[in-house]
């Protein structure tokens, strides 16, 4: 069982009718599309590539994941460009998916311009727009009988039009980024604590927007969806539903901690990946001989019940 937080499930609650109409074959052969591609908006470790990833599982069909950081563009001929794995990825389905664009917010356009990040924006707005570079060489549709191809019979080669097609018709986009400029620190106070912990706000939409290239923003649909931080009452929902997942060998030295990992995990924005530490924690604490292991080892408790809200 996966365990979203009540910000993501919201978030995938929002999203998952715009996904199913993306790649049900709503659209196929439609004069007009409607607008599917979305955006995710989260500080980092909030799980935006995650819940991307998560929608498509729901329904079924093949997510891939692209990030703009490690893009190879179409000029370099040492090893496979992007755009040939995204070609070979389409080339291989049998109903809709789901191409997740993570890191999309480095797609920058504020600093001075330069030749790679133009032609790498290019070649994410031709992915965008469904349209497949010309210089993009097309994968090798396979035999129908699912033999071998005789030797003296040319491999066929997926027509341009066809993949731009189901691209288009049968494909949602999901950009993911954090857009760091356009969240901002409030400066409230966190529980009782005495030292200033401020709490990043979600950015308001005209903020969004206005962060984002009108290029880009263009490509997408208007409405943006927020995950913000995951605050204490948060982490206590997601907690208490991992908690039938744990092994029972390592409950009692999760729920010794858990206190604490939340406080941090609040303080620091971890987001759900302090469960990660947390459990491997418990599984260490666990395995250790009784007869040796200290009475405290090391780490302060919260006692052995789940803290309040």
């Amino acid at each position: 069982m996966n365990i979203l937080s009540p910000q993501q499930q919201r978030v995938m609650e929002e999203l998952m009718p715009i996904a199913q109409i993306a790649t049900d074959g709503t659209r196929d052969g439609m004069a007009l599309l409607p607008k599917t591609h979305s955006i995710i908006i989260a500080p980092s470790g909030a799980g935006k590539t995650y819940l991307a990833s998560r929608i498509a599982g729901e329904l079924g069909i093949p997510s891939l994941t692209i990030n703009v950081a490690t893009w190879i563009l179409l000029s370099n001929r040492a090893e496979p460009t992007t755009w040939t794995s995204i070609v070979e990825w389409l080339a291989g389905l049998q109903t809709g998916g789901v191409i997740i664009i993570d890191e999309l917010d480095k797609l920058a356009t504020g600093g001075p311009a330069h030749e790679y990040t133009n032609f790498l924006r290019l070649e994410i707005h031709d992915l965008l727009d469904s349209s497949i570079p010309i210089s993009v060489k097309m994968p090798i549709k396979p035999d129908f009988d699912g033999t071998s191809i005789p030797w003296d019979v040319p491999p066929i080669p997926w027509e341009r039009q066809d993949l731009a097609q189901f691209l288009r018709e049968r494909i949602m986009i999901i950009g993911c980024g954090a857009w760091q400029a356009a969240w901002k620190s409030n400066g409230r106070q966190l529980g009782f604590s005495s030292g200033p912990a401020p709490v990043p706000e979600p950015p308001t939409r005209n903020q969004i927007l206005g962060s984002i290239d009108p290029e880009l923003r263009q490509r997408f649909r208007d409405q943006v969806s927020i995950l913000p931080p995951m605050m204490h009452a948060d982490f206590i929902a997601v907690a208490k539903k991992l908690a039938l997942q744990i092994p029972q060998e390592a409950q009692a030295a999760w729920r010794e901690h858990l206190g604490d990992a939340i406080k941090t995990a609040v303080e620091g924005s971890l987001g759900m990946r302090v469960f990660e530490e947390l459990l491997l924690k418990a599984l260490v604490l666990a395995r250790q001989p009784k007869t040796q292991a200290p009475e405290n080892p090391g780490f302060s408790g919260h006692g052995t019940s789940y803290p309040t809200v």
